[in-house]
């Protein structure tokens, strides 16, 4: 028996080290130095071996620390990797402090929050108990007893539904696995490499013992939020070249070979006992024989346990495949069998051929899923999917990319007529209702088209591009396609390139406020001012909000420039107080997204605060839109402002839904009839009368009025007659920077 694991151990290491010679010949490409590198902000666990911890000598490593390093070469990107405890790390991405988490379970509930790259390897927990513990053999046994188990583990919500229990929460794996060592714990509930790799790690892997089934099996890899659209394509095409060039395999081998299977921990057994026999004198011999045919006995019942373990690994290994390449929703091929499929039909085209790469993503979905549920929305997947199987040729593919989601390939096309018909089909065939359980439904889509060689002249630039060319279908209004060509190519690099900068424009104190003075149109004095944010580009200049605000917004990084923008106009309003000046009210634009933001009361009041600006001398502008899109909401947020002492103003009213209705519920101060309907006052009747009307209903509610884009003195003088109480526009002044408003006030 010795000879024949002592057998396995060599072949094993000779594999090792043949994949290792054979990997070091192969070409590595080497980053220029004058490229532009855009840096992303990776949050992990700091105490989840092997998958990430910090050792005893401070440096973060573990399995996705290897990856995420490895994604950084492979990309040539820059990855600032974040140590800190799990649920500040989920807190972190929710926050947009970070882009990234390196390692998460994809979950149902967490693929409805997150946004998952292809996984890093499959998960599954077990239950462990100490080894002399009697009477507990599975999941029902532990009625009674005290379960430890990781604060916000994939499995705690399954774990506290476990009838009878006593749960005990630690903050990582390996405090719950010592509650369990310590006598504070009757079991463990957790990650079983996790679990295994830490007792192996301090010598105690003979004291435990797992029983019971698996509680389940889950996918694991990165993850970030839907709307870091650029961190999860960097993230997943950094696995998919990883992978390919067998990277991946030589760090899954390092963390997670020999040293976890039962045949090492066997062979290091038998190694320990066969050291303590060479001490043993020879006048214990009959003891040794004895304590020899025991050991014989144990290895042969751990013989048993591998070869069982050996079929249910292959077992897995299918469950694996089937969740590796093929979606579990649709049954169809998943997007890393789609672009394995890519890549070899890449390989054999000839010159004269050419193929095309379709993306389609169905036209507001998410309605179908918050109405009817995620059942029914999942079994609408499953049937379009069957449709448009249908729609397109044998040799053709179609595979689900995720979410609403499909990506199909048309093979071996002579010329772009076969792309418009197999679109057009696609498109009509969205126009027959879908029928199910009593719904009658009707869906639209979009899709963008990228066609070899103009659209990408592999796999990644190819789907990369069909996406480009969605959003574009998508910003023409739906049910529609768009063909990628070079001039969106170069608008989505000049966005990435822009979201860089941006990035460090944070860091690097890049921004600044100009300040567009409010007038009293009866006596023409300042009464205020609205401080408006400008980015001092070293490359470009002065780069206006309208340049960077939306692509901000898009990626979350309105909160940080948000928070910026208010606390600095608070701190120039109350320098001027001190310095003497009359005071007056400071007006910030706030988006929508940092209004809906959980921590947008905190935000404000804590810079109040900071500050010592008395809460009257603030004023913060919301759209119209933003006030109506959750009407319960807007009013809670908008009575809280009043009880702290802030001025709320409605902005580019008339805009948007101009539901004067909601004026009476909601607690305004100041209503701004937008420019649109000022420059149009001299020559439409019309619009004449509507600012008439808004002015006169503001009135009834005790709300002041401001017109703001006012640039000529005719305007001006309607406006009065109309009885608007504030102006603002090019004709008083144009924004300024502060030192020239301090001249004014």
């Amino acid at each position: 028996m010795k000879k024949k694991v002592l057998g396995v151990g060599i072949l094993i290491l000779f594999l090792i080290l043949s994949v290792l010679i054979i990997g070091s010949f192969k070409s590595i490409d080497k980053p220029t130095d004058d490229e532009e590198k855009i840096t992303l902000k990776v949050a992990g666990d700091y105490n989840l071996r092997p998958y990430e911890y910090v050792n005893e000598k401070g440096q973060f490593e573990g399995f996705n620390v290897d990856i995420m390093k490895a994604i950084e070469k492979a990309m040539n990107i820059n990855i600032e990797l974040i140590p800190m405890t799990w649920a500040d790390a989920i807190e972190a991405l929710e926050n947009g402090e970070v882009d990234a988490i390196q390692g998460m379970s994809k979950t149902k509930e967490r693929t409805n929050k997150y946004a998952f790259t292809q996984s890093t390897i499959i998960n599954s927990h077990a239950i462990f108990v100490l080894r002399e513990t009697k009477g507990v053999n599975g999941i029902e046994d532990l009625y009674g007893l005290r379960v430890a188990y990781q604060e916000k583990d994939v499995q705690e919500e399954t774990i506290k539904e476990i009838p009878g229990i006593i749960p005990i929460s630690r903050s990582s794996q390996t405090e719950a696995i010592e509650a369990l060592l310590d006598g504070h714990a009757d079991a463990f509930i957790g990650n079983r490499i996790t679990a295994i790799y830490y007792l192996n790690s301090i010598k105690k892997t003979n004291e435990v013992k797992i029983v019971g089934e698996p509680l389940g099996e889950t996918a694991y890899g990165p993850a970030t939020m839907p709307s870091n659209r650029l961190a999860y394509r960097l993230l997943e095409e950094g696995l998919n070249k990883i992978k390919e060039d067998e990277t991946y395999d030589k760090i899954y081998r390092k963390w997670f070979g020999n040293q976890l299977s039962d045949g090492y921990l066997i062979f290091r057994k038998i190694v320990k006992y066969v050291a303590i026999g060479g001490c043993v004198s020879g006048l214990v011999v009959l003891l040794l024989f004895v304590w020899n045919k025991k050991l014989k006995h144990e290895v042969s019942i751990r013989t048993s346990e591998i070869e069982l373990a050996n079929k249910e690994l292959l077992v897995q290994q299918e469950r694996i495949y089937k969740l590796a390449y093929y979606d579990p929703i649709t049954d169809l091929p998943n997007k890393y069998y789609f672009i394995d499929e890519l890549n070899e039909t890449i390989s054999q085209l000839n010159k004269e051929e050419k193929l095309a790469v379709l993306y389609l993503d169905l036209d507001r979905f998410k309605h179908i899923n918050d109405n009817l549920g995620h059942n029914i929305g999942d079994e609408l997947l499953r049937l379009l999917g069957t449709r448009l199987q249908k729609l397109i040729r044998k040799e053709d593919l179609i595979a689900r990319s995720g979410g609403d989601e499909y990506l199909i390939l048309l093979k071996n096309i002579k010329n772009t007529s076969q792309i418009d018909e197999v679109v057009s089909r696609i498109i009509k065939s969205f126009k027959e209702h879908i029928s199910y359980k009593g719904y009658e439904l009707y869906l639209t889509t979009s899709i963008g088209i990228a066609i070899y060689p103009e659209g990408g002249e592999d796999s990644n630039s190819l789907i990369k591009n069909s996406e480009i060319a969605l959003y574009k279908a998508k910003e023409m209004g739906g049910n529609s396609y768009y063909i990628y060509n070079a001039e969106i190519g170069k608008r989505e690099y000049d966005n990435l390139i822009t979201l860089n900068q941006l990035r460090q424009a944070i860091n690097n104190d890049e921004f600044i406020l100009y300040y567009q003075p409010k007038f009293d149109i009866k006596t023409r004095e300042i009464i205020g001012m609205e401080g408006l944010i400008r980015w001092q580009n070293p490359k470009r200049g002065l780069v206006f909000p309208d340049e960077f605000i939306p692509l901000a917004e898009e990626t979350g990084l309105i909160y940080a420039i948000g928070e910026w923008t208010l606390r600095e106009a608070c701190r120039q309003n109350k320098e001027w107080i001190d310095k003497g000046y009359k005071p007056r009210r400071v007006c910030v634009n706030i988006s929508a997204r940092q209004f809906q933001h959980y921590n947008f009361l905190d935000m404000v009041s804590n810079i109040l605060e900071e500050t010592k600006l008395e809460p009257w001398y603030l004023g913060v502008e919301i759209t119209e839109t933003t006030a109506i899109s959750d009407i319960n909401y807007t009013i809670d947020v908008l009575n809280r402002l009043k009880k702290l002492g802030v001025s709320v103003i409605m902005d580019d009213f008339g805009t948007g839904y101009s539901n004067l209705g909601y004026l009476s519920e909601m607690n305004i101060d100041e209503l701004k009839i937008d420019k649109s309907f000022v420059w149009s006052l001299e020559n439409n009747e019309k619009y004449r009368e509507i600012s008439k009307t808004i002015i006169l209903l503001a009135k009834q509610f005790n709300i002041r009025v401001t017109a703001e884009g006012i640039e000529s003195e005719e305007q001006l003088n309607i406006l009065r007659e109309l009885g608007s109480d504030t102006g603002q526009g090019y004709y008083f002044s144009r924004p300024i920077p502060p030192e020239e408003l301090e001249k004014m006030l």
